[in-house]
């Protein structure tokens, strides 16, 4: 058991880097899609996915040393079907008649092999019966697609970085692995009877969520991070990120992505509620400006400083406490939204 420990521990290291870069490239989508993010889709999808890195990770690693590989004399591929069947039969110390066998035989090497490949691949059926909806002709084709990846990976002796491979092409591994997801799917036509239906668990609203909020601000905080090198004044990036979009086509480039804009049209109480939320970030400015006063300011100055500071923190506490009551809140309207009579509308 311990061989498979490592692929699967550089698995989750991969996955978690990997979850990292899909996270906002898979909110947008479901925003468009679906209007929303389902905690149960978004959990299936994301263990999908760790199962791919997993599987192909336990087809590569351990990764053997070039000088090891050099000296490896053994056959490259095997070509010739059912060759497992052959090695249990003449190495298993499995005997019908003798039940004192059986146990040893489960636990022979001609045993392990084949089950484990078996296994490797029983997941991703049942991922394509319950999360990609896929009939049993299509699962097979990508089944045995997936598998055929695996085998020409070490085919190629991963990719040429080793002069020859380090693993066996085994026809046997092709059938075993493609019969292991076939029989994954039909574990998942059962299991799609007592798991939620991933169509039904996302409920489209016009109400626009605070998760929604932020992959939409997330995504103009990149732009404006791509921008700002290249203006002059700092203000200038967000005019061209925020004001000037939300003025002109009611919604900035993230907010475009995740298919929400401002209501109502009138322009006059967008740019008014553009003002007011600039205004959120004038205590955070001084904040900042007195902390970096404090190592210079004399002793005597020190005490308005710190009165300083305590106001800008009282300021943003109170914001902060508007957050909060806004989740609450059924309409879910910050304080700039209430003055300006505007709100965030999802289509």
């Amino acid at each position: 058991m311990r061989i498979y420990l490592q692929p699967i521990q550089m698995g989750v290291l991969i996955f978690f880097a990997a979850a990292f870069l899909m996270i906002l490239p898979y909110f947008i989508i479901q925003y468009r899609k679906r209007g929303g993010v389902s905690t149960w889709r978004l959990l299936v999808t994301f263990s999908f996915v760790l199962y791919i890195i997993c599987a192909y990770a336990m087809t590569i690693f351990p990764l053997p040393s070039r000088e090891e590989v050099e000296h490896m004399t053994g056959p490259v591929q095997n070509l010739k079907p059912f060759e497992f069947v052959r090695y249990f039969k003449e190495y298993s110390p499995f005997v019908l008649s003798d039940k004192s066998t059986w146990v040893p035989a489960l636990k022979h090497w001609t045993f392990i092999q084949p089950f484990f490949n078996f296994l490797l691949t029983l997941p991703f059926g049942v991922y394509m019966s319950y999360l990609f909806k896929k009939k049993f002709s299509t699962t097979l084709i990508y089944s045995f697609l997936l598998t055929l990846s695996f085998e020409l990976i070490q085919r190629s002796a991963l990719f040429g970085l080793y002069p020859r491979p380090y693993r066996l092409f085994d026809v046997d591994d092709l059938m075993i692995n493609t019969a292991g997801a076939l029989f994954g799917y039909g574990l998942g036509q059962i299991l799609k009877n007592f798991l939620p239906d991933l169509d039904k668990v996302q409920v489209r609203s016009s109400q626009v969520s605070f998760t929604r909020r932020l992959t939409g601000i997330v995504v103009d905080l990149i732009l404006l991070s791509i921008i700002t090198p290249f203006v002059s004044q700092f203000y200038i990036g967000p005019l061209i990120v925020f004001l000037i979009p939300s003025i002109i086509f009611k919604r900035t480039l993230g907010q475009f992505l995740v298919k929400i804009y401002i209501e109502p049209e009138n322009r006059l109480l967008i740019t008014l509620r553009m003002v007011l939320i600039s205004i959120n970030f004038i205590p955070f400015i001084i904040a900042g400006r007195l902390l970096d006063l404090t190592g210079t300011a004399p002793e005597s100055e020190l005490s308005g400083i710190y009165i300083g500071l305590m106001i800008c923190a009282a300021l943003i506490l109170i914001k902060g406490l508007d957050f909060l009551l806004a989740i609450f809140n059924k309409t879910k309207r910050l304080w700039y939204e209430r003055l300006s009579h505007t709100r965030l509308v999802g289509k």
